[in-house]
């Protein structure tokens, strides 16, 4: 009877502590495994781009958004296209990512917003992962050099020295991930960061969960360890809410195991939980895009995108900056089944 009671007054003093700033973002993840998320939920997100007036005189603007699909993430139930104008629906020929794509002649009419809603279930560590054996073209697309995620003689003296000793994948793969861990810190003050600039890494040391896992991606492809980007959201154990940007992480593929995910910018912040962000598939993540430099269609004028997450327009073939986003969330009471859907407006 004393140690229920003494359990219980242990769960409740840990609530209160959970309590206090759990709406720090910088927790979010933390807050997430200690209070044992469950790996499957149901929720419905919103993404919402909106695009600002584009300059006077401009002939055409092209936009290209990125929409998420079913994976070892997410089950997508249904997916709703709310658009002003008309678009239509690509997949890019490498990754499989689906995109929206629009056209426009100005004017455009404002404000001009259009709205991806899905209804979707995270599967956490319930999501598949093949175990079988990757194929060729598959591994040989994972081992190569990808836009800023770079192979230099530093990417490879740093994978040497971090893998020394170490025979499987899983086990060269986990010291390349401590080594990434102990050479870089999560730092946003120092222009370049976000980029997933590989070379900029090594060199400064600092950057976000995109420096962090493309550095990770440079030395596990330079072991010959296949290895990959994924981009999205992290939705926070609430209710409702809004989720203010996106995050990322990085899988490798193991013998036996197939692609086996890791985020180690979020085991550098909590570093007592470095072996649970090892290995783990986080209950929370919904996936917005895999991979990195990124053929859009129909192309762009410029070429590939570093990164696809964010909307990507181009006004008379030059980039155009400025589109703003949101994303929004709420838990789902209601369940739904069967096969995914696309509802267009």
């Amino acid at each position: 009877m004393r140690k229920t009671i003494l359990l219980i007054g242990l769960v409740a003093a840990a609530a209160l502590s959970l309590g206090t700033g759990v709406l720090a973002w910088a927790s979010l993840h933390r807050k997430s495994v200690l209070l044992g998320t469950p790996g499957a939920r149901e929720i419905e997100l919103t993404y919402l781009a909106r695009l600002p007036a584009v300059p006077n005189g401009a002939r055409e603007v092209q936009v290209w958004i990125p929409l998420a699909r079913t994976g070892a993430e997410q089950e997508i139930l249904r997916r709703q296209i709310d658009s002003p104008v008309p678009y239509s629906v690509h997949r890019d020929p490498e990754f499989g990512n689906d995109m929206l794509y629009l056209t426009l002649r100005p004017p455009v009419p404002q404000p001009l917003e259009i709205s991806v809603r899905y209804q979707a279930r995270l599967l956490g560590s319930n999501g598949p992962s093949a175990s079988s054996p990757l194929k060729s073209a598959e591994k040989e697309r994972y081992l190569q050099p990808e836009g800023l995620v770079v192979i230099d003689d530093e990417v490879r003296r740093r994978a040497q020295e971090a893998t020394a000793g170490r025979s499987s994948w899983s086990d060269k793969a986990r010291g390349i991930y401590d080594h990434v861990i102990r050479s870089m810190r999560y730092d946003k003050t120092i222009p370049g960061y976000g980029r997933g600039d590989t070379a900029r890494a090594c060199s400064v040391g600092a950057g976000n969960c995109t420096d962090f896992h493309s550095l990770f991606i440079s030395m596990a492809r330079a072991t010959q360890i296949p290895s990959r980007f994924k981009i999205g959201l992290v939705v926070p154990p609430e209710s409702s809410g809004s989720i203010p940007g996106y995050h990322c992480w990085a899988e490798f593929y193991a013998e036996g195991k197939g692609w086996t995910p890791l985020d180690a910018s979020e085991a550098w912040k909590h570093p007592e939980l470095k072996d649970h962000y090892f290995g783990t598939r986080d209950g929370n993540h919904f996936l917005v895009s895999l991979g990195r430099n990124i053929q859009l269609v129909p192309a762009p004028r410029n070429g590939p995108v570093n990164i696809l997450f964010y909307p990507y327009a181009e006004v008379d073939g030059r980039p155009f900056d400025g589109v703003a986003t949101e994303f929004r969330f709420k838990e789902l009471t209601k369940r739904f089944a069967g096969r995914p859907t696309e509802l267009r407006r």
